[in-house]
């Protein structure tokens, strides 16, 4: 599991990351500043970012909505089996953390980390090859399995009731996705 010292940059004297809690789609408990966020799953650092607004930023991410880390967190989270929890710390101004979030790269590497271990969840292809799979690779739900993937954004769109069998096949990763897939909440 990771922990904030995982989160640490050795020899900066940084100040520790807030968190964990538990990636959510409604009542993210961050504050609406400024700063710099990191999504883990287990072992798995599966994205850094940045935003003006950590709670709005990180909440389009737990719905899957216009955010390019959607899939290495879904994926991560299906990888592993463990729920996203949520980690930040908040900066003065976007630049700060955008400086951050450049040396948290630096040190840790690209996410998903580690790399040797979660190389496949790099932009939710063992996910993505799951649910083609599970959907028969020349039918039209394939198709729209790694339409949504290769785009990268949107990804709430998986969850169409259409799609919903696949999920039920390959099971759904922890996280706020599975009230979607038991129908018990589609927001």
């Amino acid at each position: 599991m990771v922990d904030a010292s995982d989160l640490a940059i050795p020899g900066t004297g940084s100040e520790p990351f807030d968190g964990p809690v538990a990636l959510v789609s409604r009542g993210l408990p961050l504050p609406t500043t400024p700063g710099v966020y990191a999504i883990t799953c287990g072992d798995c650092i599966a994205h850094i970012g940045t935003s003006r607004s950590l709670r709005a930023r990180v909440a389009t991410l737990a719905r899957l909505g216009t955010h390019r880390g959607s899939s290495e967190v879904l994926c991560a989270a299906s990888c592993t089996g463990q729920e996203p929890l949520v980690w930040w710390r908040g900066c003065p101004d976007e630049a700060s953390a955008r400086i951050l979030e450049s040396a948290l790269k630096r040190h840790h590497g690209e996410p998903p980390v580690p790399r040797e271990r979660y190389a496949d969840c790099v932009n939710g292809r063992r996910l993505m090859e799951r649910l083609i799979q599970a959907a028969g690779p020349d039918s039209w739900e394939a198709g729209y399995v790694q339409a949504a993937f290769t785009i990268g954004e949107k990804l709430s769109l998986l969850f169409a009731p259409r799609m919903l069998p696949l999920w039920e096949h390959v099971g759904c990763p922890p996280g706020p996705w599975a009230a979607w897939v038991s129908g018990k909440d589609q927001g």
